[in-house]
Formats: structure tokens, C-alpha cells, sequence
């Protein structure tokens, strides 16, 4: 796999992370997972269109899940970003009221979360990658993205492929009548 020559030799620009969605509730409609970048340190703002930040940027392929949830795999692609120290990638769900896979401001969405057995983001609790510009012992960071493995904790993205995913919503999705 290519590496950035931005960041270290450890962090990559590709990666995939496979595994399964629990959802939690009855969502309006179908769902997606997918990743979005953003610059505002939480996906809540640029999710807003908040004055101060720019919309969230989808960085990896879509997972169609229905409204039961099940298997995924996400392949990102973030060779194109120009990330600065502290920015992020949040992993997504959203009721795709429109059909068409494409998140919208407006739609309604949820933090992703690990289960107990996940194998990807280990003690984490959200699933989130972390952009740093120098190597942090305290957090656990490399140059380049970081994957969150616990309560500010972080690895760097060094493989390819992470296998065992087990997601779900953080709070519970609402059917609307």
C-alpha cells in the first residue's frame, strides 16, 4: 500500500476496516456507514454547516445496511487530504431518507460506537481517527492518522485490512410517524 509523504512511514493513505453493524432502534430509513473528514474537531458542527467550518468530507466508500444493520467494509482514501494536527474522521451512520447514499445536512444521523468483542477499535469509545503532526507517547500517535483504541488513547494506521469491526449506534434511533 502506498504510504503519505507527508506522514511517517507508519501511517497509511488506504486502509479497510471490515466487519459488522448492530443497530440499535428503528430508523426512519435505510442506513449507511461511511467515514467523513472534518476540521471542526467534531462531525456535530460541520454536520451543521456551522459558520466556521467547512461540511464534512466523505473519505471512504458506503456501507449499505438497511435498517437492521449487518456486515461492512469500508475501504478510505485520504491521500487527497491536506489534514493539520488535531482534525479528524468520524465513522457515520445516517437514515438515507433520499435513497441516493449520499450524506445530507438534515438527514438524521448517530455516533458509531465499539461493542464489547470489537477487535478494531479495541477500548475505545467512539470510532474515530485522529490526525497528529508529531508523535505523541502520551496518546499513543504517529504522524499521519491515528485510530482510536481507547479514552484518548490511539495507534497508529499501520495496516491495510483490520478485521472484526462490532459497531453500533451510540444512542437509539427514533422511526418518525
Amino acid at each position: 500500500m502506498p504510504f503519505s509523504s507527508a506522514t511517517s512511514q507508519r501511517c497509511l493513505d488506504y486502509w479497510t476496516i471490515t466487519g459488522e453493524v448492530l443497530l440499535i432502534g428503528e430508523p426512519s430509513a435505510p442506513v449507511k456507514l461511511a467515514g467523513f473528514y472534518t476540521s471542526c474537531h467534531d462531525f456535530y458542527y460541520s454536520s451543521r454547516e456551522a459558520p466556521a467550518c467547512r461540511p464534512a468530507r466523505l473519505v471512504s466508500s458506503v456501507a449499505s445496511l438497511g435498517r437492521e444493520g449487518g456486515e461492512f467494509s469500508l475501504r478510505f482514501d485520504v491521500a487527497s487530504l491536506e489534514p493539520s494536527g488535531g482534525h479528524y474522521i468520524y465513522l457515520i451512520l445516517w437514515a438515507d431518507e433520499s435513497g441516493n447514499g449520499i450524506y445530507a445536512p438534515g438527514q438524521e444521523w448517530k455516533y458509531v460506537i465499539p461493542l464489547y468483542d470489537d477487535r478494531v477499535f479495541g477500548e475505545a469509545t467512539d470510532c474515530v481517527y485522529y490526525y497528529e503532526e508529531r508523535a505523541n507517547e502520551n496518546k499513543g500517535t504517529q504522524p499521519g492518522w491515528n485510530q482510536s483504541a481507547g479514552l484518548e488513547q490511539y495507534v497508529p494506521v499501520a495496516a491495510a485490512v483490520h478485521e472484526g469491526a462490532k459497531l453500533a449506534n451510540e444512542t437509539a434511533w427514533n422511526a418518525r410517524p
